[in-house]
């Protein structure tokens, strides 16, 4: 994650640390869902955000991108989380404190105490940048099962960057999942993003 973190850190100046951390996650979740499914208003969005940088910086941000596959080919956790709170985009002020990962497994561990390999529907309405979801999806496969093919998840948060960023960690995990944007007391559904490995199930939005 260093890498990432420092990155971004040297990519300030015009932009804080948080915007442009913001920029890339949503550049990069676009990327994959207009890949399998086709938005133009998306694709507006990207060309929006993508015009705010130099051609190098988007070269940079794509190199952030592959090193997030990385991470999650070596294991699963909450990348994305932990280096928002490392920017200090997490504070009083924003009122975002996102659960040290740790904790999300010691939860996902005493919430799957006697699993044994069945389906799992999982309905997280604050979802954050998903590392509820990721503690199941790891406690799952070290119990000895596989995930991507037992574990159905629908998130909802009603800010966009919580979205985008469990959107992207869920499609690079490989987690069959609905991400949503909006208000979950309310039922709102602004935005309705669906993983890759939804759609390798053979399911369509």
């Amino acid at each position: 994650m260093e890498s990432i973190i420092n990155g971004i850190n040297r990519m300030t100046g015009s932009y804080h640390a948080q915007d442009i951390f913001q920029d890339w996650v949503q550049m990069s979740g676009i990327s994959i869902s207009n890949q399998l499914f086709f938005d133009q208003r998306l694709e507006d969005q990207y060309l929006t955000l993508a015009k705010k940088y130099t051609a190098e910086q988007l070269k940079e941000m794509c190199r952030w991108t592959a090193r997030l596959v990385e991470l999650f080919e070596d294991d699963i956790n909450d990348y994305l989380g932990s280096i928002y709170m490392m920017l200090n985009a997490g504070n009083s002020r924003t009122g975002q404190f996102f659960t040290p990962f740790h904790i999300c497994e010691l939860m996902a561990r005493v919430e799957l105490t006697g699993y044994s390999g069945g389906k799992i529907t999982a309905n997280e309405p604050s979802v954050g940048g998903g590392a509820n979801i990721l503690a199941v999806a790891k406690e799952i496969q070290r119990l000895g099962y596989d995930y991507q093919s037992l574990l159905d998840v629908v998130a909802q948060d009603l800010d966009y960057k919580c979205v985008w960023m469990s959107y992207l960690q869920f499609s690079f995990a490989g987690i069959s999942a609905i991400c949503v944007q909006g208000n979950t007391l309310l039922n709102e559904r602004n935005l309705t993003l669906v993983t890759p490995m939804y759609c390798l199930r053979g399911v369509s939005p």
